[in-house]
């Protein structure tokens, strides 16, 4: 008897905060299910996020274009009568590693678990309980899909950065600094080319939103919110033409926040005139303006149509 248990309408990606520039999975669980509650879909989480992460590769992901998610079949079920009952389980389960845009599998795993308990929900825990993250099956599944994945990125990476000229073109910077962003460091042909096409896209954004943050930060300063000030300025790039009045600003601001702060800031300016510190905050600003876009649009993903 085969029964699909891990059945749901709609589910949503697990995001954590990730690095977008490694290669990541979201992974996709059911938020129902006739046969798992609630706690049992958080054990598969753990144990998933595990195998995941053991293996080198991120369990979260910003843009949820490449997910993993499981599969239980139960093919057998018998029930021992006496003082207690017992029921035992042969249980198959799979993971699968899929891309989402175009459906397509680029791994799948499956293993046979038996399991047993006073009910049918214990012995099926049992089962999952047995899902080993050393098994050297799951480290070649995982393998496979990490490899498929990069030769996706290497092999469209001629067409990503023709999607990110458009939405330049658009004056839509956030997005086109959010696709390329989701290259892969190990992508590396790829990866490097598309950096020079980032920095256009930021620096393109940040003459943009130049005025915009000035105007924000004087607005937070004249209601004496010197920390939101600063966080806003924090956005402000050295080489925008708002440099020099936002650098104006982070010193009148530093002077009225706590130590704490006005160290973090001084190191700020520091930026201004250091060049090694200047590229590492431009990258991190980078994927900020990245995280800060795919958060603003969260995606919701049917579990059935994964299949």
């Amino acid at each position: 008897m085969f029964v699909l248990i891990l059945v749901s309408n709609t589910i949503h990606s697990q995001n954590t905060d990730a690095d977008l520039n490694s290669i990541s999975l979201s992974v996709v669980l059911p938020d129902n299910s006739e046969y798992l509650t609630q706690r049992t879909v958080s054990k598969i989480e753990t144990k998933i996020q595990h195998i995941v992460t053991r293996n080198g590769i991120s369990g979260s992901g910003y843009s949820n274009e490449f997910l993993i998610y499981p599969k239980f079949e139960i093919f057998d079920e018998s029930t021992v009568t006496g003082m207690r009952n017992l029921v035992s389980l042969e249980v198959e389960f799979s993971l699968f590693i899929q891309q989402y845009s175009t459906r397509k599998i680029y791994a799948s795993y499956s293993k046979s678990l038996k399991g047993s308990g006073t009910t049918k929900q214990k012995a099926l825990n049992n089962a999952i309980s047995k899902i080993s993250a050393s098994d050297p099956k799951l480290k070649d599944f995982i393998k496979i899909g990490k490899e498929k994945i990069l030769s996706y990125y290497e092999n469209n990476c001629d067409q990503i950065t023709k999607d990110a000229d458009a939405y330049i073109q658009m004056k839509q910077y956030q997005q086109a600094i959010a696709i390329l962003s989701t290259i892969p460091r190990e992508a590396k042909k790829c990866y490097g080319n598309v950096q020079q096409k980032s920095v256009e896209a930021y620096n393109a954004y940040q003459k943009q939103l130049c005025k915009e943050n000035i105007l924000t930060a004087k607005t937070k300063l004249a209601n004496n919110d010197y920390s939101g000030a600063l966080n806003t300025l924090r956005y402000v790039d050295p080489s925008s033409p708002c440099a020099k009045e936002a650098e104006s600003l982070i010193t009148k601001s530093a002077s009225k926040v706590d130590e704490k702060e006005r160290k973090e800031w001084n190191l700020k300016l520091k930026m201004y005139t250091d060049n090694y510190n200047l590229k590492k905050y431009r990258l991190q600003t980078i994927r900020d303006i990245a995280k800060a876009y795919y958060q603003s649009r969260p995606q919701t993903i049917t579990y059935k149509s994964l299949f």
